[in-house]
């Protein structure tokens, strides 16, 4: 079987075919700048929307549309509290992976312009994932 991707053609087993693609589709979703800064702001903590509105300084929209990306990935998953929706890492070998790539994760930080949760806290009682 033929495996074509990104103009790459990859000879291999059936198997080893979905191992690739699935690979491939990772490593795409993880060239997006922003992603990674979202994925880099959810290995500190859980967040709203409109804290990573506030880390990645575009509109809610824009950062909807990356965390969709992100959540049909498996990389991230979501719940709701209240009125919010707070995100974070789907598990520890994606905090893993971000280390790897990223280095060691800063601490919290919150923006005065943000309101959320996670900014009304002091970065001591942010809850870490």
């Amino acid at each position: 079987m033929w495996c074509i991707y990104a103009g790459l053609h990859i000879r291999s087993s059936g198997m080893d075919a979905d191992k690739y693609r699935r690979g491939a589709r990772l490593f795409h979703v993880l060239s997006h700048a922003a992603r990674l800064q979202i994925l880099d702001e959810l290995r500190r903590r859980e967040s709203c929307v409109c804290h990573l509105q506030a880390v990645v300084g575009r509109p809610q929209p824009y950062i909807s549309q990356q965390l969709r990306v992100l959540r049909e990935a498996g990389l991230i998953e979501n719940y709701r509290d209240g009125s919010f929706v707070f995100y974070r890492l789907a598990d520890d070998q994606v905090a893993r992976l971000l280390e790897e790539v990223l280095g060691p994760a800063r601490e919290p930080v919150g923006f005065p312009a943000c309101s959320c949760p996670c900014c009304r806290e002091e970065p001591s009682q942010a809850m870490p994932v």
